[in-house]
């Protein structure tokens, strides 16, 4: 028997078909109608599913006795929950608990822990992982149009004239519009590249510029006073004036070539293919939200595609390429301390007062972010709920966030695997893998489509939905049974952007791309935006990046995303053939730098910065710059973000964590 489902990886949202026997999920394939993934999936799509039965999936409820996890029962475990949680309340207050949401979730059950944060414990410190990747985007995005999602589909592609990617490695994360874009670049359509290091498929784009790390604020500014210098501005953006008098005169290309180390000439000539050859598409990642001054380069990145006409304009537009499969539908249904769902800010009295009709009951304060809870962890904060997320490995500066956790009163993980931070919990919850739930992903494009139960829940488990609507009722709220479908109707009721959605529409291929009611041949950001326009940016040199090299810390020590391993690493390392793959972390380092420093390629190392090491083995190569090191993230053989700083941007809330000083120390 084969069940329709939705990849449960990347931001691309294939469609899937689980092979099912015997109650066991046995293989993975995939639609041949599905209307993005055109009967292809990527290697975890592939063969993910092979988590669904791994021998170390939790399967009921565990309690701390002193300095052991022993099984319990669902009762026991909410009971002790609703307990720890309501004494905290009475003795600290409200504000004593936090929240941090998976974005592996469904989105209905990401909309039903939303409501049970605000309106069950009443705290205001609800996160979720979307905070690591692109806060930057839902903050200059929701400004602008209304909506923190793209302005493009991913279809749009194809349509495009000109495509831009930059601080991003499409092919490896996100493989389905990597495939896109390598297509476009075979059809002779101008590919601009922007990375401090050289992908695979870098020589085959049409341009491929390779600044320095941290720098490419610089870079975006210099395209745009190069645009407008030259008069190859769109002509009816307004406001342009305002941005050329704004600072943006001094971004010269030959200025740019100083700080970034791209030659002016280069500058110039891809300012000019951007901007006069047709309908483009910026496809950005965390390269560019995970900076200091994030906000900023976002904002950089739209005034380049307002500037340039790419702006409610079909086949043009932003692409922020979120990391998992539903940091979309988790941004929808509200779950960021700063929204509510439908992409609203919480703080709106607007929304405030719709959301009371509902949920009846609304917390006044702000929020705090992860860091923020993490920060106050053992002091204003005192007990966390943990869904999903391993923020042992997936923290920056990992160290400090495991000694945060260690500090509260009371901790409660829920699950598929006893991870490294499952393993400080008071209580651990079994949740169920996407095979074992009902419900909606919705993919980086705000592509809605359905995930179907192929096999029971194993064991005691229970779906992260069924968990949260068990807890509420031990709170002696009036949560009834988890139904997804009523929960999306619900949705829909305060969520403008899911109207005129049927739930029936959800099953065919694909989905429905909201808002539903757009019109043939409208391109999404016109369809979102209405008769609203967004506005040019004020430009800003920003600040460099928190930690500069100096004479202990020599090397600038980036990181990136490889094709096997991906975010803290829980489900890949338990595919048995994703694991194999990329068996050896590995450090690269220039080919020159290499050279002076007498080190060879297969040499282990030791990769230092001042929160602590990794054991890596040496790759020489010309694909990173000098004075440069590169990481792969969330490797199996230890947590890379350990080695990168947490220090915050005030305007997103995101931690600073794609760049920080380093040395090399032979092992």
């Amino acid at each position: 028997m084969k069940i329709q489902t939705t990849c449960p990886f990347c931001g691309c949202g294939c469609g899937m078909l689980l092979e099912v026997e015997a109650r066991q999920v046995i293989s993975a394939s995939p639609q041949r109608s599905h209307p993005l993934s055109r009967g292809t999936l990527c290697t975890k799509g592939w063969n993910g599913h092979q988590i669904i039965h791994h021998p170390q999936r939790l399967t009921q409820p565990l309690i701390r006795d002193r300095k052991t996890l022993k099984p319990a029962t669902w009762r026991q475990a909410l009971t002790l929950i609703s307990k720890r949680f309501a004494e905290l309340r009475n003795q600290h207050g409200a504000e004593s608990l936090g929240i941090i949401g998976s974005v592996k979730m469904t989105t209905e059950e990401a909309y039903l822990l939303n409501r049970f944060a605000r309106s069950v414990l009443g705290t205001p410190h609800i996160d979720t992982l979307v905070r690591y990747d692109h806060a930057p985007s839902v903050r200059v995005l929701q400004e602008q149009t209304g909506y923190a999602t793209a302005t493009a589909g991913i279809l749009d592609i194809e349509k495009a004239s000109v495509l831009l990617i930059i601080g991003a490695n499409p092919k490896a994360q996100t493989a389905r519009i990597g495939s896109y874009i390598f297509q476009a670049a075979k059809r002779g359509v101008p590919v601009i590249q922007i990375d401090p290091r050289q992908q695979e498929h870098s020589a085959f784009y049409a341009h491929f510029l390779q600044p320095r790390p941290g720098t490419d604020l610089t870079l975006i500014n210099a395209m745009l006073q190069v645009i407008l210098a030259n008069g190859w501005q769109d002509a009816g953006v307004l406001g342009v004036s305002h941005l050329r008098d704004d600072g943006l005169q001094r971004f010269t290309p030959e200025y740019a070539e100083t700080v970034c180390g791209v030659p002016a000439d280069k500058i110039i000539q891809v300012a000019e293919v951007f901007a006069k050859s047709g309908p483009g598409i910026i496809l950005y990642g965390t390269g560019i939200t995970q900076q200091a001054n994030a906000t900023a380069h976002v904002q950089a990145l739209w005034n380049l595609a307002l500037l340039t006409g790419n702006i409610n304009r079909e086949g043009a537009g932003l692409i922020p390429l979120l990391n998992a499969n539903n940091s979309q539908g988790i941004i929808d249904a509200g779950l960021m301390t700063e929204l509510a769902p439908g992409h609203r800010l919480i703080q709106s009295n607007e929304t405030r007062h719709a959301l009371k009709k509902q949920w009846s009951a609304l917390p006044e304060k702000r929020g705090y972010t992860i860091q923020e809870m993490l920060r106050h962890a053992g002091g204003k904060l005192r007990g966390l709920y943990l869904v999903g997320e391993n923020l042992a490995w997936a923290a920056p500066d990992a160290q400090a966030a495991v000694k945060a956790l260690q500090r509260l009163d009371f901790l409660v993980v829920q699950d598929l695997f006893l991870t490294e931070t499952a393993e400080l919990a008071d209580v651990l919850l079994p949740a169920c893998s996407f095979a074992e739930k009902e419900g909606t992903f919705t993919n980086l494009e705000g592509r809605i489509q359905r995930v179907h139960r192929a096999i029971p829940p194993l064991g005691e488990s229970l779906p992260d939905g069924e968990i949260f609507c068990r807890l509420a009722r031990a709170f002696g709220a009036p949560f009834p049974a988890y139904d997804p479908k009523l929960i999306f109707q619900e949705m829909q009721s305060i969520m403008p952007c899911y109207e005129k959605i049927t739930y029936a529409q959800l099953d065919h291929p694909g989905g429905v791309v909201w808002p539903a009611h757009a019109a043939a041949g409208d391109g999404r950001c016109r369809t979102l935006m209405g008769e609203r326009r967004g506005a040019l940016v004020p430009a800003t040199a920003g600040a460099p990046f928190a930690e500069p090299p100096d004479e202990e810390y020599p090397f600038t020590l980036f990181t990136g995303r490889p094709v096997f391993h991906r975010r803290s690493g829980t489900l890949v390392s338990r595919s048995f053939t994703l694991d194999k793959e990329d068996a050896v972390q590995t450090v690269e380092i220039s080919t020159d730098d290499a050279k002076t420093l007498k080190l060879r390629s297969g040499w282990p190392v030791w990769v230092v910065t001042r929160r602590g090491k990794l054991r890596c083995t040496l790759s020489a190569t010309r694909a990173v710059a000098p004075g440069t090191l590169f990481l792969p993230i969330h490797h199996k053989s230890g947590p890379t973000q350990a080695l990168m700083p947490a220090t915050m941007e005030n305007e997103s809330g995101i931690p600073e964590m794609k760049l920080c000083a380093a040395k090399l120390e032979t092992a």
